[in-house]
């Protein structure tokens, strides 16, 4: 997808699946690179699989995808560690690694004895070392979750990696645009949510990478697509962890009754291939700089597939 109305170029990608067998990683990879997409993104959720060792796998694998990983828990690695891991990718895939750190969920983090008392102090203060450690910096840090001293990396990547907060809420954002290169938003941010974040994270000029995931269902049969569609919002609903994206989407109560088939066209792109493009510029024109589509219902590599082939440019031509 080329420049949109808001005069800037929007990268396509797809996410694998978090609860997909690891196993099928690599064949996704290198089929969502096939697909002509430009990103692929991995999550890290507990006690699943690895992000770091998703993406090392991923960039190995393929030639010119770039590869995300949302999200990095801020309190699970020390950040000189988790520093030392992502300059490590960076140095062997230049210019191809994304990585966005969050709170993690708060039921996780207590599990693992990684639960800080000041959440957003604590995500600033690591995000803030881990970047500093990435430009070549030497660090020294007494905060209230972060204690480095003089901790510098050998030898830091020459390009650095954007860093970017995982975030919903208004003081997430603000952070994003004070203190990392932007931010990526989950599932369930519809157009209206994206562009209000991009205000929330303007300081003074919304940041260089405003990234969404976004729910994708290709389908003729646009109630096919919707059906496929219903139980990723109702998990998300039963969640209530989304306050400002349920109130963008105009859920009163996410517990409540809800009008799902009006949550999906709202929140995600589905339907026809003319329909997806369409649904994917919306995304665009609200600002978002990448889309990321998370595939639900069966088969979500041939989902990405027939992303691409609605979405991707063609040599000589143009997508649907």
């Amino acid at each position: 997808m080329s420049a949109d109305s808001k005069q800037h170029r929007v990268s396509l990608g797809a996410v694998f699946p978090a609860r997909a067998p690891v196993e099928g990683l690599p064949d996704f990879a290198r089929r969502v690179e096939a697909a002509g997409l430009d990103e692929l993104w991995v999550v890290e959720d507990c006690f699943l699989a690895g992000g770091l060792t998703m993406a090392a796998t991923a960039l190995a694998l393929t030639e010119r995808l770039a590869v995300g990983i949302g999200l990095l828990p801020a309190m699970m690695r020390n950040p000189a560690l988790a520093a030392m891991e992502i300059g490590t990718l960076a140095r062997l895939h230049p210019g191809r690694l994304t990585v966005a750190i969050g709170h993690g969920v708060p039921s996780w983090m207590a599990q693992i004895g990684a639960a800080p008392r000041r959440r957003m102090a604590a995500l600033g203060e690591v995000v803030a070392a881990v970047r500093a450690l990435l430009r070549g910096e030497t660090v020294t840090m007494d905060g209230g979750a972060v204690h480095l001293d003089a901790v510098a990396l050998e030898h830091p990547p020459a390009v650095v990696p954007s860093v970017v907060i995982g975030t919903t809420g208004p003081r997430g954002l603000a952070l994003a645009g004070e203190r990392a290169d932007g931010f990526l938003v989950p599932e369930g941010s519809g157009p209206g949510f994206v562009e209000w974040a991009s205000g929330q994270a303007a300081s003074p000029a919304p940041p260089a990478r405003r990234i969404a995931y976004v729910w994708a269902r290709v389908e003729e049969d646009a109630g096919a697509a919707r059906e496929a569609l219903e139980p990723a919002l109702r998990q998300w609903l039963d969640l209530g962890l989304y306050p400002e994206a349920y109130r963008h989407a105009g859920v009163e109560d996410p517990a409540g009754p809800v009008d799902l088939a009006r949550l999906a066209d709202d929140l995600a792109v589905h339907g026809d291939p003319a329909a997806c493009a369409a649904g994917a510029r919306r995304f665009a024109a609200a600002g978002a700089t990448s889309v990321v589509f998370v595939p639900v219902g069966e088969d979500p590599v041939g989902q990405v597939e027939r992303l691409g082939a609605a979405l991707v440019p063609t040599p000589g031509g143009a997508a649907t």
